[in-house]
C-alpha cells in the first residue's frame, strides 16, 4: 500500500468537495470578507461528524486563496502559553513572501477537545486571539456545543452534514475507475452504508478490500458487514411493523440509546399512531410498566430490572399496538424539544456561571444556584455595581442582559 487513497484523491479545491454545497458556499463567502479587511466574525467554526470534509475544506481554502496554512491538532499542547506561542504569533503576523499584507490561515483542529486541567486557559487564549488577529482562523470540531458559547458567538458556524449513501457510492466509483478496478455495485453499496456517512472511512475500506485485486465482489465483504446500529427513526418505523416479540427485542438491542431515552421516544410517538382504544390502552400499559421497572432499577441500582423494562417497551408495545395504525411524522420527546428551545439561554447561563465560579473559587453548580440569583438583583437595581462586575468578569452584552432579566 504505497499511498493512501484518502490522500491521493483528496480534493484540492473547494468545489471538488462533494455533498457539502451549502457549507462550501458559506466558507467562500466568509473568506471573501477577509479580502476587504477584518470581517465582523474573524473565525469560522466547521462542525459535523468525522469524515465529512471539514479538514479537507480548510486545506483547500488555504490553497485556493493563496494563504499560508498554520495547523494545530489534538497532538499539540493546548495550554494558554502554547496556543499563544504557536497560533498567536501566526495570527498577528504577515507572511514571508507577501509581507505584512499577506494572510495566514490558522486552523485549530479538534477544537472541542480543549478542556480539562492540561488545557486550562486554552479557550481564553483563543478568545484573545480572535480579538487581536489580523488573519483568518478556522476551528474544526465534531460537537459545536462542546465549545463555550461566547467563542461560538464570534464565529461563523458551518455545518458539515453526513454524506448520503449515493454520494459516497459515486466517490467510490470514481476512485475505482481511476485505479482500474471493477467493482460490483452491491459491494460499493455495502461499503458506503457501513461507513455511515464517513467518506474517509469508506475510501480506506475500499483500498483495504481491493489490495492486490482488480475486481471487488460482494463475496469479498462477507465478514465485513457488521450488525449496524439502527437510528431512532428506523427503530420506531420498524417497531410499527415487526410481527414477533423476538424481532422487537432484537430491534431494541440494536438501538444505541439508554433505556430511559428509548422509552421517551416510544412514548412520544407510538401511541399517536394507534387508532383502536383497546390497543392504545394496552400500549400505554406496557409503556407505564416499563417506566416502573426503570424507576426501580435507578432507585435500587437493580439494573437486572432493565431486562423486564426492555421487553415491555419493545415486545410489549409491538404486540399490543394492533394492526390499524395512522402514520404521522416522528418527533423527538417533548423534554428534548423543550431543551432545544432553551439551549441558547442555558448556554448563556452556564457561561456566566463558569466566570463567576472561577472568580469565587467555587463550582459552576454552586454559582448557578446561590450566586447568580443575587447578581440578578444587583444587575437590575444597581447599574454602577453591575458595570463594575461586568468589567471585572468580562461579561458580554448577552450575559449582562441575562443577569438583568433574572432580577
Amino acid at each position: 500500500m504505497s499511498e493512501l487513497w484518502v490522500e491521493k484523491y483528496q480534493p484540492r479545491k473547494l468545489r471538488e468537495i462533494v455533498g457539502q454545497s451549502k457549507a462550501i458556499q458559506d466558507i467562500t463567502s466568509w473568506a471573501e470578507g477577509w479580502k476587504k479587511g477584518k470581517p465582523t466574525k474573524p473565525a469560522i467554526l466547521l462542525y459535523g461528524a468525522a469524515g465529512t470534509g471539514k479538514s479537507v475544506a480548510a486545506a483547500a481554502l488555504a490553497h485556493e486563496f493563496g494563504w499560508d496554512l498554520i495547523e494545530m491538532n489534538a497532538s499539540d499542547k493546548r495550554t494558554l502559553s502554547e496556543i499563544k506561542r504557536v497560533a498567536g504569533a501566526a495570527a498577528s503576523a504577515g507572511t514571508l513572501f507577501a509581507g505584512a499584507g499577506g494572510r495566514r490561515l490558522i486552523v485549530l483542529d479538534e477544537a472541542d477537545t480543549i478542556h480539562g486541567t492540561a488545557d486550562r486557559g486554552g479557550y481564553r487564549a483563543l478568545k484573545e486571539l480572535l480579538e487581536e488577529t489580523r488573519n483568518p482562523l478556522v476551528l474544526i470540531a465534531n460537537d459545536q456545543y462542546a465549545i463555550p458559547w461566547d467563542l461560538r458567538m464570534v464565529c461563523v458556524l458551518v455545518n458539515f452534514r453526513r454524506l448520503t449513501v449515493d454520494i459516497a457510492i459515486k466517490e467510490l466509483q470514481r476512485i475505482c475507475r481511476a485505479e482500474g478496478i471493477t467493482a460490483e455495485p452491491l459491494a460499493l453499496k455495502v461499503i458506503a452504508e457501513t461507513a455511515k456517512g464517513d467518506l474517509r472511512s469508506a475510501i480506506n475500506d475500499l483500498q483495504t478490500f481491493t489490495l492486490g485485486k482488480k475486481r471487488l465482489t460482494v463475496k469479498d465483504l462477507v465478514l465485513y458487514r457488521r450488525d449496524r446500529e439502527v437510528n431512532v427513526f428506523d427503530f420506531l418505523k420498524q417497531l410499527l411493523s415487526v410481527s414477533s416479540a423476538k424481532d422487537a427485542r432484537t430491534l431494541l438491542w440494536a438501538l444505541d440509546l439508554p433505556p430511559n431515552d428509548a422509552l421517551a421516544w416510544i412514548d412520544e410517538n407510538i401511541p399517536r399512531m394507534v387508532t383502536d382504544p383497546t390497543d392504545l390502552a394496552n400500549v400505554y400499559d406496557a409503556i407505564s410498566r416499563a417506566d416502573i421497572f426503570l424507576g426501580r432499577a435507578r432507585r435500587g441500582q437493580a439494573y437486572g430490572l432493565w431486562g423486564y423494562a426492555s421487553d415491555l417497551m419493545s415486545a410489549g408495545v409491538a404486540t399490543s399496538r394492533g394492526e390499524h395504525l395512522k402514520w404521522s411524522k416522528f418527533r423527538p420527546p417533548s423534554h428534548i424539544r423543550r431543551f432545544a428551545r432553551t439551549r441558547a439561554n442555558r448556554a448563556v447561563r452556564d457561561a456566566v456561571a463558569r466566570k463567576v465560579a472561577k472568580r469565587c473559587h467555587t463550582s459552576a453548580r454552586v454559582a448557578r444556584k446561590d450566586i447568580l440569583p443575587c447578581l440578578g438583583v444587583v444587575f437590575k437595581h444597581d447599574k454602577k455595581t453591575a458595570a463594575a462586575i461586568t468589567s471585572q468578569l468580562e461579561f458580554t452584552d448577552a450575559e449582562s442582559s441575562f443577569l438583568k432579566a433574572m432580577g
